[in-house]
């Protein structure tokens, strides 16, 4: 007798559930998606037990005809798609039809479900393959579906669980997640009969941001809105104040599903470069839209994971969508919006190609300087430069500002492969150094010679320096070579870029002015213009604002206590 036999639809229905249904967060986002599908504007869900022993969602979408109601608990049963064609035109959040018959199988499920076309609506009740109740019911249009006794008989998944609470935290998540992309609709979540989340579904994303991360968050984002080839970003990324230490407030929509792609982290990354810190991650809630035939969401039933046809183009928009943002922020009360997309489009080209290429032109600069009329009041701390403009006071990092001003420089000068920019020392200086500093200067010559340094090999272990970047203020020659090779050998990078990117900002963080030089009015005025003229003077290149805002509002509180 053969050993090979056909698995029961049970068995079959449990299977497919291990790889949908891992945990309660997981039924509840099987079914809210239904109910977004169904174009619900109103989704209450409610819990018990993290969701281990109860889950009701209930909306008021289009609602299920009688006929399908038992077939919708089929394997591979769904209205949202015909044929396999149709999988190339996917908009809807589920369509393999597989959620339903999953959480069936592993749980005790009622349906009740009416249209508006119905008098009455109907009810079923199913245990694994048995239908315990079939009958009509009193009901409101929409669909209501209670999963109770979750892996009630599949003890060995039961066990893996995480205690309620955890649990519940996972629901949580994904239901802020899914009111991020869905400001249109109604959203409540009730956990042990107390409402945890409630959101009016008024359809702007920032009355959903408030209620999910509070003011400070809300009050430091820009929005996003960029459009190129049939692809569409919308949202909000934070400014330079709200970096994060993790990805956690890093998220993304593809068509309002909830989507994780390298390709789309690493293009924020390379946008928030030099903006948000070392080791710090910029804030950021993007959907993007773009037809269905770009992308392919059938790799894994959970539909978290996507592949794009066009890598690089999704990599590109998403650079520029947030690059174009940041750099249309507000500086020194001045609002005006300008042209920068040159300028962004130079700083990609340097980001994705190895090799310099030749342009003369002048790169750092606005096609027009920002207008800003200043009063100059003084420099607090031998730091912070404090200037008034109209009823705003603001404290400029004398620091940062000029590092940012001498990177910009530096990386110009670097870009268009513009020689003889040293500033030639009357006695050379000669430095024994390290193995390991020597084989970096070595292997990184051409790296010196690009951005401003004049050196020699001088020996075994020495070198000659002849002259250092000519960035007007004061350094001591010694002290700035010495500062970025330290720097740069105890940071090691893999990437040429990352070597290229952290030396020039290395160079103009060690040769700018530090905190507690002394500064005089005609070095401030030169600086200050100098910075108004950027096309990205928010930050250093480290990611230090380099400016802080004072309101007159502010200063008055104060007055009133």
């Amino acid at each position: 007798m053969g050993k090979i036999v056909l698995l029961d639809d049970l068995t079959i229905n449990k299977m497919a559930a291990g790889e949908v249904i891992e945990r309660p967060a997981n039924v509840v986002k099987e079914l809210v998606e239904n109910s977004i599908d169904a174009g619900a504007t109103n989704i209450v869900v409610e819990v018990k037990n993290g969701g281990k022993t109860f889950i009701k969602v209930t909306d008021n979408g289009s609602g299920i005809e009688k006929e399908d109601m038992l077939l919708s608990l089929e394997r591979h049963a769904t209205s949202k798609i015909k044929k396999v064609e149709d999988l190339e035109k996917i908009y809807s959040m589920g369509f393999r039809g597989e959620a339903l018959a999953s959480i069936a199988s592993i749980s005790k499920l009622t349906m009740i479900s009416k249209t508006k076309e119905m008098d009455v609506g109907n009810i079923i009740v199913i245990t694994e393959d048995r239908v315990e109740k079939e009958e009509e019911i009193g009901c409101q249009t929409g669909t209501t579906i209670i999963v109770e006794d979750l892996f009630y008989n599949t003890p060995v998944r039961y066990k893996f669980l995480k205690q309620d609470a955890s649990e519940y935290r996972y629901i949580k998540e994904w239901m802020e997640k899914a009111a991020l992309a869905n400001p249109s609709i109604s959203f409540r979540l009730v956990n042990d009969y107390k409402t945890d989340l409630a959101l009016n579904g008024n359809g702007q994303i920032e009355n959903v941001i408030y209620s999910l991360y509070g003011k400070e968050i809300t009050d430091n984002l820009v929005k996003v809105e960029y459009e190129e080839d049939n692809i569409k970003v919308t949202g909000v990324i934070g400014n330079t104040l709200i970096a994060k230490d993790s990805r956690k407030d890093q998220i993304c929509f593809l068509n309002r599903r909830n989507i994780k792609n390298p390709i789309i982290t690493n293009a924020a990354d390379q946008a928030f470069k030099g903006a948000t810190g070392i080791g710090k991650f910029g804030f950021f809630i993007l959907n993007i839209e773009m037809p269905a035939d770009y992308y392919d969401v059938n790799v894994h039933p959970t539909k978290m994971e996507v592949r794009f046809k066009e890598e690089s183009k999704i990599y590109s928009v998403i650079y520029h969508a947030i690059k174009a943002t940041m750099l249309n922020s507000e500086f020194l009360g001045n609002n005006e919006k300008t042209e920068k997309q040159e300028y962004i489009e130079n700083e990609f080209k340097f980001l994705i190609n190895d090799e310099k290429t030749e342009n003369n032109e002048e790169i750092i600069t606005r096609e027009e300087e920002r207008k800003v009329e200043y009063k100059f009041l003084g420099i607090i701390f031998k730091t912070y430069i404090i200037i008034e403009v109209e009823d705003e006071i603001y404290l400029v990092d004398q620091h940062a500002a000029h590092e940012r001003l001498l990177y910009e420089q530096i990386k110009a000068n670097y870009k268009n492969n513009i020689n003889g920019n040293s500033q030639m020392m009357l006695i050379p200086d000669v430095i024994d150094l390290q193995h390991k500093e020597m084989e970096f200067v070595k292997e990184n010559m051409e790296l010196f010679k690009n951005t401003g340094f004049d050196l020699e090999i001088f020996g075994e272990n020495s070198i000659k320096i002849n002259g250092i970047p000519d960035l007007e203020y004061r350094a001591k020659t010694k002290n700035v070579f010495m500062d970025v090779l330290d720097e740069m050998t105890s940071n090691e990078r893999t990437s040429i870029k990352d070597v290229e990117e952290r030396f020039i900002a290395t160079v103009a963080c060690k040769a700018a002015v530090k905190a507690g030089m002394d500064l005089t009015k005609e070095e401030v005025d030169n600086l200050l213009q100098n910075l108004l003229k950027l096309n990205n003077p928010y930050t250093c290149p480290h990611g230090r604002p380099t400016t802080i805002k004072i309101g007159k509002e502010y200063l008055e509180k104060f007055n009133k206590r």
